[in-house]
């Protein structure tokens, strides 16, 4: 009796294989696999494995255009390479923490000159998705079209967010205690990366994705009675999405203590799962680097009357 390990199957053919697109989810009627067939449309299959993945190995002249792919095999564990994003150019708006604190602190008409153009940058994104829909195929095209919905519902709550922090006096304080907090934290934190002291390093910034998300949540989180509190906003990006948890949970918690004093502000404001035994680490940094900073910051100012901020 014989065993094998790691075996693979491998063909080569001079004249290249012939790629094929998969079409099995464009008639589904799961937005999910739609939104998937939608995204991947151009991308071209060489090889399917059957129990097992499969790979095969592109290649380009020297004017960038692509050769025959002249081997395939089939993969156990198949690797695939994750382009890092880059956010584009947001000109006119304001992403720093600490200057988005002092804006707060200044009033409405700072937070407009901060933040109005977001929304504006935003929409002015969308057409050029719009723009990319000419010659999509019928069910492809209305898919594209369910997008863009999304895009002017989460743009509208954008600019419905900063139109809170401008009227609503508590939720702009919230709002700049919150970024005072993840300064704080984002300043130890790339301080004992680069081993330099807090006030040393680049003021702290949020992502174009983060704030948006931020901003998006902020009435829904603020308003009791707003219909947005039936939405479970999900998001996902390949790096740096927990630190707009992060933020919108310090709001959260900020904005509970300076409405009430004393019990009225008590009791527990965010619960924070994470599913995989891997990640605690991650969680128990989370919470020493921004909860920390908050705790100390937030306390001197709510000190009075209000119960303490406290994690667990």
């Amino acid at each position: 009796m014989a065993y094998a390990f790691q075996t693979r199957i491998e063909l080569e053919c001079a004249d290249g294989f012939y790629p094929r697109s998969d079409l099995s989810t464009y008639q589904s009627d799961d937005f999910e696999l739609r939104l998937g067939d939608l995204h991947y449309r151009d991308v071209r299959e060489y090889a399917v494995g059957r129990n097992t993945s499969a790979g095969w190995q592109e290649r380009r002249d020297a004017t960038n255009d692509p050769l025959p792919v002249t081997r395939v095999w089939t993969d156990f564990l198949p690797q695939q390479e994750v382009e890092r994003v880059v956010p584009a150019r947001s000109d006119g708006v304001e992403f720093g923490m600490e200057a988005l604190a002092r804006a707060a602190v200044s009033g409405a008409e700072a937070v407009s000159a901060a933040l109005d153009s977001l929304p504006e940058l935003y929409a002015e994104w969308r057409r050029g998705q719009e723009g990319m829909m000419t010659g999509l195929a019928p069910r492809r095209l209305k898919t594209g079209q369910a997008l863009l919905e999304n895009v002017d519902t989460a743009g509208s709550r954008i600019r419905d967010g900063i139109d809170l922090l401008k009227r609503d006096t508590v939720a702009r304080e919230a709002f700049g205690l919150m970024n005072t907090a993840m300064a704080m934290a984002n300043r130890r934190r790339e301080a004992v990366i680069q081993k330099r002291l807090p006030g040393d390093v680049d003021p702290p910034t949020w992502r174009p994705f983060q704030l948006a998300f931020v901003l998006l949540n902020l009435v829904g989180v603020t308003d009791r009675n707003s219909g947005e509190r039936e939405i479970v906003d999900l998001l996902f990006f390949p790096t740096a999405a927990a630190r707009a948890y992060l933020g919108l949970a310090a709001y959260a918690i900020v904005l509970r203590r300076l409405r009430g004093s004393g019990v009225l502000g008590a009791g527990i404001s965010v619960i924070m799962r994470y599913a995989l035994r891997l990640l605690t680490p991650l969680v128990s940094s989370a919470r020493s680097n921004s909860c920390g900073p908050m705790m100390t910051m937030a306390g001197r100012r709510l000190a009075n009357g209000r119960s303490r901020l406290d994690s667990g």
